[in-house]
């Protein structure tokens, strides 16, 4: 049992609210945590050339470098969420921010491409801790009302800024220095997290017992997760058609039914089944996925198409996503208003609706033509419709969590990163390694239908909650 002076568990957590001055600190502390874990992710896209060149990759292979990241987050949040929900955030939080301090470290200094993805994988599993502890710790610190609305902004909105800027910073960083540095970077940001992370409260109130950790449980569902995006990414090279190359998939299926038995018979389950039942939240986790696998696989095909049609150089490819950079922001910064005149599912439909309309205004792009005319519509409209999705679809889940923060904010982002995973690897098969002409303008028409989807499913589900509610 935790002692009175550790980090408490949530039950314990309300006790004081910490003043304006040391709750503007800790909102800005979890701001860069928050815009870390998205630029970590999309950091890599420049320089993947530049990365592909000095370490070798296969073309199939290469997308591992993202992947890795993702699939190691997307597979450990859950057990994370419950690590936040037993031990407390801050604990978790400065545990997270040295795991990675230590992974990034070690993927600057790689030497073959095996070692970087896996120091990805290891940036993933940080990044998995890092997640579900900041916006608890967010919650925390704010407690409900016009505060809590205001900081949720201010963090939703650096994380739909976080893809952006890691895209743009990983290009002005390879140019200036070396691609080596868009990682020893972020280990830099992050340890300096865990220096600013001591300083964050310590809530206040007798420790609790521990709750029911399940290694079991843990690692099905990571395997479950994993050994799907391994199936898609050995599809990628041509094995659609060869049956052994459906064992992967099988083995995940397998995996998946016997955590959902476990995990369903368990004293404290990894996905509480009173988060399953709230249509809000479950409406929250769908637009997260559907956000990643159509935003997310967004900045990789555009990356591609940068290099091998355009042939821009990392830092041009970099300046050139500043105009969704510096949208994203405006779309969630609007979004509050938005949602209170509208509702949010309304507004959430309305930001994928602007956000396949960008993506859709970037099939240009797959032919010659100035930036202007070919880019620069697309990436603007698609960086305000991602930045109001981002924020709503956030805002619409963490508005029916109580004492399950770590939890639910852990379900919502695995989703999430799950869906960037699938929906990357699935373009990647349409497209193939070097894109361009149709295959390249397929893939732009398949995340522009993605996000079109949501436009449809999301008023279906939400709808189902609202005749749920008057029966």
């Amino acid at each position: 049992m935790p002692s009175p002076e550790a980090d408490a568990p949530p039950s314990a957590r309300q006790a004081d609210v910490p003043a304006p001055r040391s709750a503007a600190g800790a909102l800005a502390l979890l701001a860069v945590a928050q815009l870390l874990i998205g630029l970590d992710y999309s950091i890599v896209y420049v320089a993947l050339p530049v990365i592909d060149a000095a370490l070798g990759f296969s073309a199939e292979s290469l997308q591992w470098v993202v992947s890795a990241y993702a699939v190691l987050f997307a597979g450990l949040l859950l057990v994370c969420g419950r690590l936040v929900d037993t031990f407390g955030a801050r604990r978790v939080f400065l545990g997270a921010a040295g795991i990675l301090a230590a992974a990034s470290l070690g993927a600057g200094l790689s030497a073959t491409s095996a070692q970087l993805i896996a120091f990805r994988a290891f940036q993933g599993a940080g990044a998995a801790a890092l997640a579900p502890a900041t916006l608890s710790l967010l919650t925390q610190t704010f407690p409900p009302g016009p505060r809590q609305t205001r900081a949720l902004t201010v963090w939703s909105t650096t994380g739909a800024a976080g893809l952006a800027v890691g895209v743009l910073g990983g290009g002005v960083l390879t140019h200036l220095t070396s691609w080596r540095w868009i990682f020893l970077a972020v280990a830099v940001v992050a340890g300096a997290m865990a220096v600013g992370g001591l300083r964050l409260p310590r809530p206040a109130g007798p420790g609790a017992p521990r709750a029911e950790l399940s290694l079991g449980r843990a690692l099905l569902a990571t395997a479950a997760v994993s050994l799907v995006v391994l199936w898609l990414t050995r599809a990628t090279g041509g094995g659609w058609g060869r049956p052994a190359e459906y064992l992967p998939l099988a083995a995940a299926l397998v995996c998946g039914a016997a955590f959902a038995r476990l995990d369903r018979g368990a004293r404290s389950p990894m996905v509480p089944r009173a988060l399953l039942r709230r249509r809000p939240f479950v409406v929250a986790c769908a637009a997260a996925a559907l956000f990643m696998a159509s935003f997310g696989a967004e900045f990789y095909v555009v990356t591609l198409l940068m290099h091998d049609v355009h042939h821009y150089s990392a830092l041009r490819a970099g300046v050139a996503f500043l105009p969704l950079a510096a949208t994203a922001p405006l779309g969630s910064a609007v979004t509050g208003r938005l949602t209170r005149a509208f509702g949010g599912t309304r507004t959430l439909v309305a930001g994928f609706a602007v956000g396949a309309l960008g993506i859709a205004l970037l099939l240009p792009m797959t032919g010659d033509g100035p930036y202007a005319l070919t880019v620069l519509p697309g990436l603007v409209i698609s960086g305000v419709g991602q930045g109001i999705a981002y924020t709503a679809a956030y805002g619409l889940g963490t508005s029916v969590l109580d004492e399950q923060q770590g939890a639910g904010s852990a379900l919502i982002t695995t989703v999430q990163y799950f869906g960037g995973s699938v929906g990357l690897a699935v373009l990647v098969s349409v497209m193939g390694g070097t894109p361009s002409g149709a295959s390249a303008r397929a893939g732009i028409a398949l995340l522009a239908a993605v996000a079109l989807a949501a436009v449809v499913v999301l008023p279906v589900a939400h709808r189902g909650h609202v005749a749920h509610r008057t029966h």
